[in-house]
């Protein structure tokens, strides 16, 4: 008797269990949001999955940087249908970026030779350290002697080197007025205000380019002419040779077709990429990032 009535009570259990009424409601899927580097582009609704409309286009705000990119409609919507397919509330879209501009007003030079010094303060301003061209000329290391000396026994003079430091003087003057300074010094002078610089030395224009589409204005030392040049020593005996037409500008924006351009010397200007090409490789494609 006492298996059975337990046997019982097991089946009334199951029985009970089995016909309760209570029936679960059916969960809702989630809205899919969609972004696009970050930035909410649009919401598809589950049930309307064949409703996906994606922009082609979209701007983008980074910091003081406008940024147009373009969405590959295709690849998107495959993303789109396989977030949806996992039941995902978020996925981030494919982009690429078209065209920047950033907002940094030019600045004149105000000595002969102090382009490093005014597009260095323009890349300190756009990451909020505001510094005068002239505080930074006389911040930055010199190199050699202020005009160049005669060296026993050399053909060559010995003057600074702009590795290492300016290189003559930069409110023109002497026998032989002022040359300037490579990115190794005022990379230094940036990290003392706490700002550090990648450097690019060496890279592809496309790098450049790259780098200034996400937002992140470029120093870029270019010549203006292809010459004069001129070779000496270093203090440490080094022959150098350097391009008179040495100069320093920021890259504030870009394009398919080429750079906007502040340039110490007459303001905002627009380069074409040949141009902007030419003019780096005369100095050895060097350049400095703000990240």
């Amino acid at each position: 008797m006492r298996a059975g009535a337990l046997f019982l009570f097991a089946v009334l259990i199951a029985a009970g269990c089995g016909t309760s009424s209570a029936t679960p409601k059916p969960v809702r899927p989630k809205p899919l949001a969609v972004y696009v580097d970050g930035s909410k582009v649009e919401t598809i609704r589950p049930h309307h999955p064949q409703r996906i409309g994606l922009p082609d286009r979209v701007w983008l705000r980074h910091g003081r940087a406008t940024i147009l990119v373009d969405v590959p409609l295709q690849r998107a919507t495959r993303a789109v249908r396989r977030a949806l397919a996992a039941h995902r509330t978020r996925v981030d879209a494919p982009f690429l970026p078209s065209s920047s501009s950033i907002r940094i007003r030019p600045v004149r030079q105000v000595l002969r030779d102090d382009c490093e010094a005014t597009s260095l303060s323009m890349l300190l301003t756009a990451a909020g350290v505001h510094v005068g061209q002239l505080r930074l000329q006389q911040e930055l290391p010199r190199s050699g002697p202020l005009d160049p000396q005669p060296v026993a026994g050399s053909m060559l003079l010995r003057w600074g080197d702009p590795e290492r430091g300016f290189v003559g003087r930069a409110d023109g003057g002497g026998p032989h007025g002022g040359f300037g300074v490579y990115e190794p010094p005022i990379r230094e002078l940036a990290a003392h205000y706490g700002i550090h610089l990648l450097d690019l030395h060496g890279k592809s224009v496309a790098a450049v380019r790259a780098a200034v589409l996400a937002g992140h204005p470029v120093l870029a030392w270019v010549g203006l002419a292809a010459g004069p040049y001129a070779s000496w020593l270093t203090p440490s005996g080094h022959e150098i040779t350097v391009n008179y037409g040495e100069h320093a500008v920021v890259l504030v924006g870009a394009d398919g077709n080429g750079f906007e351009v502040n340039n110490p010397l007459s303001g905002r200007e627009r380069w074409s990429e040949a141009l902007f090409s030419s003019r780096w490789k005369l100095l050895g494609r060097r350049a400095l990032e703000l990240p």
